[in-house]
């Protein structure tokens, strides 16, 4: 009966695949003055860790909107767009390669941002589906 509730507090059917625990969730919460300091951050992380891939990628684009969104535009596949959720203190990463929305929570003992449901890396997904997208390598 313990496994099974276990199982169903960790495991999203709807998704199919883990989810971290509400509790936990808010442990890795940060007050509004860090994340309104975090996001630029991360943008801008982004944006030099990115920015050497525009000379060997076609229609590689970097596009920053103040501190509430930026996209990334990698030619066909499309655009990865970035969203600020301030009330949520949350980041949001459209992804073109999978076609999905990813929520980030910043873990400020990791120093990164962490997704909600699996716990990876947005830098670690970024990369990945960037490798089989584009040439050239993020420089994060």
């Amino acid at each position: 009966m313990f496994r099974r509730s276990l199982s169903r507090l960790l495991f999203s059917p709807r998704r199919g695949c883990l989810r971290l625990p509400s509790l936990v969730q808010q442990r890795m919460g940060i007050s509004s003055e860090a994340y309104a300091t975090q996001v630029p951050k991360m943008f801008a992380r982004l944006r030099e860790g990115l920015e050497p891939m525009k000379t060997s990628n076609d229609g590689f684009a970097i596009d920053i909107d103040g501190e509430e969104s930026m996209s990334v535009t990698i030619g066909s596949p499309g655009a990865y767009q970035f969203t600020s959720d301030a009330k949520k203190k949350e980041l949001q990463m459209f992804s073109p390669i999978s076609a999905n929305v990813y929520y980030y929570n910043y873990d400020e003992s990791k120093q990164e941002w962490v997704n909600v449901n699996d716990g990876h890396y947005l830098v670690e997904l970024l990369t990945r589906e960037l490798l089989t997208s584009c040439s050239g390598l993020p420089e994060f």
